[in-house]
């Protein structure tokens, strides 16, 4: 039997740009998944577990554009960089609404919404 899943948002695989801000640099990234607490990243310089970033969510397709801090909650340590980032509470007021504005009416928490 499949362990349950301990995240409390449905990722979805979203192909959009991230700006990844941290220790003065910004980077323009691209998401793997999004979810209404986090998101998956590929950056283009390694991140370290714990860190915090600011970050900034942009489609084409909707005007808003999500941003705040997260904090690195894993990080790969060798190229291609992968990061998973957990969003802080401001910014998952705003994710929920801007995913369901690109994708429709997706449930984003895992235990119903």
């Amino acid at each position: 039997m499949t362990p349950p899943d301990p995240r409390r948002y449905r990722r979805y695989p979203l192909r959009i740009a991230a700006e990844v801000g941290s220790g003065g640099r910004v980077q323009v990234c691209e998401t793997v998944d999004v979810s209404a607490g986090g998101c998956r990243v590929g950056v283009l310089f390694p991140l370290q577990k714990g860190e915090l970033v600011r970050i900034r969510l942009r489609s084409d397709r909707v005007p808003e554009e999500p941003s705040g801090s997260a904090s690195v909650a894993w990080a790969t340590r060798e190229p291609p960089y992968m990061v998973g980032l957990q969003f802080a509470d401001p910014l998952v007021e705003q994710a929920g609404p801007f995913l369901r504005r690109l994708l429709g009416p997706v449930q984003l928490r895992t235990d119903g919404d």
